[in-house]
C-alpha cells in the first residue's frame, strides 16, 4: 500500500472514529431532528460530523473537493443559541480542542479547490455525515460515510457503522464496525472500539436457496413488492431483511448477505452520490459487484447526484448480479401486466 493510500486512509479513519464519538455523545441523551425544507430530518449530530470530517479532510487534503449532505446556512438559521453551544461542545469534546461556532460552521461549508494534481488528477470526497438519519434517531443502524472518487470513480471509502453488531449473530454483543478499502487494496473490517482488523470478502454462497436479501427500511427508498417478486423469480430464499444505510454495504461486503437492492418508489428519483461513494468502494474491493438497477455502472462524475442510475443493485458475485438482474426483469413484466 502507497504511502499517499495510507495517508488518505488515516486520514479518513480518524475523521470517520472522531464523527462516531459525536453520534454516541448525542445518543446518550435525547436527540432532536430539525427539518430542513425538503421535509427530510437533521440533527446536530450531523452538522457536528460533518464538521470533524472536514476538519481532518482540509488540514491533511486543503485543495481535495468536497461534495457533502449538510451546509451551515440551515444550521445558523435552526439552532438557536443553546443549539450553537451544544454542537461547540460536542465538536471540542470530541476532537480535543477548544473552537467556536463560527468554526465548526466554515468546517461545515468547507468545498475546497478541486484542482488536477501533480500526476492530472482530481480528488474529491463524498460525505455523508450521518447515513440514516430516521435510523440514527431510532437508535438503530446508521452510518458515517466518507468516500474519496479519483477522477469522478470511487477510489477509497471508510463507512463507520457505531451501531452494527460486531457479530450479526450476536445482536446484545459489542457494537460498532469501520469498514475500510481503496482501490486495489483489498477491504477491512475492524470494531470502533478496539479489536482485530480482518480483511473481508463478499459471500461465496452458489446456492440461490441460501442468498440473503437487504432492503431499506424507508418506503420511499425501496419497492418492497418488486423485491419479493424478484426473489420468487430468481429462486432467492435465504430472507429478506431491511436495515438503514450505508450499512448494508458493509453486510454484503463481509460476507453476511448476497444481494443488496435499492429499486425506488418513485421513477424520477435518482440517487446522491454521498449515499453510496464509500459503500460502492467498500464493496467492489471485497470482492461484490454494484451496478443499477439495468446492469450499468454508477456514473459518479455527473455532479452530486447519480443521475444516469435508476436504483442500485449490490450482490456477492457476478452469477448472483446476472440471476438477480433476470429476476428483476421478469418481476418488472409482471407488474406490467
Amino acid at each position: 500500500m502507497s504511502d499517499e493510500i495510507n495517508l488518505i486512509l488515516e486520514t479518513a479513519c480518524r475523521a470517520g472514529i472522531t464523527a462516531a464519538k459525536i453520534c454516541r455523545a448525542v445518543l446518550a441523551e435525547t436527540p432532536e431532528s430539525l427539518e430542513k425544507g425538503d421535509k427530510s430530518p437533521v440533527t446536530l449530530a450531523d452538522y457536528g460530523c460533518q464538521a470533524a470530517i472536514l476538519r481532518e479532510i482540509s488540514a491533511t487534503f486543503p485543495d481535495h473537493g468536497i461534495i457533502a449532505e449538510e451546509g451551515s446556512e440551515h444550521l445558523r438559521k435552526s439552532a438557536g443559541d443553546a443549539g450553537a453551544e451544544k454542537i461547540v461542545n460536542l465538536v471540542s469534546d470530541a476532537t480535543g480542542e477548544t473552537v467556536n461556532f463560527d468554526q465548526v460552521c466554515a468546517w461545515i461549508d468547507h468545498q475546497g479547490s478541486p484542482t488536477p494534481d501533480d500526476d492530472g488528477a482530481v480528488w474529491t470526497w463524498a460525505i455523508d455525515p450521518i447515513d440514516g438519519t430516521k435510523g440514527f434517531l431510532r437508535r438503530d443502524q446508521y452510518a458515517v460515510a466518507i468516500g474519496l472518487m479519483k477522477d469522478g470513480v470511487p477510489f477509497a471509502g471508510v463507512l463507520v457503522c457505531p451501531n452494527l453488531p460486531v457479530d450479526l449473530e450476536n445482536p446484545d454483543g459489542q457494537r460498532g464496525v469501520l469498514f475500510c478499502a481503496a482501490e486495489g487494496c483489498g477491504a477491512t473490517a475492524v470494531p470502533v472500539d478496539g479489536g482485530e482488523t480482518r480483511a473481508i470478502k463478499s459471500s461465496g454462497l452458489s446456492n440461490p436457496g441460501e442468498w440473503r436479501v437487504l432492503g431499506s427500511v424507508e418506503s420511499a427508498h425501496g419497492d418492497p413488492s418488486l423485491v419479493v417478486s424478484m426473489m420468487e423469480s430468481a429462486g432467492v430464499g435465504g430472507g429478506f431483511v431491511r436495515y438503514d444505510s450505508q450499512v448494508k454495504y458493509g453486510i454484503v461486503a463481509s460476507g453476511e448477505a448476497e444481494i443488496y437492492v435499492r429499486p425506488r418508489s418513485r421513477p424520477d428519483y435518482r440517487e446522491n452520490i454521498w449515499d453510496h461513494a464509500a459503500g460502492t468502494i467498500v464493496a467492489q474491493e471485497a470482492g461484490a459487484i454494484v451496478t443499477d438497477l439495468d446492469g450499468c455502472p454508477l456514473d459518479f462524475t455527473l455532479g452530486s447526484k447519480l443521475t444516469e442510475n435508476r436504483g442500485v443493485l449490490v450482490t456477492a458475485a457476478p452469477a448472483v448480479h446476472q440471476q438477480v438482474l433476470d429476476g428483476l426483469r421478469v418481476a418488472k413484466e409482471a407488474s406490467a401486466d
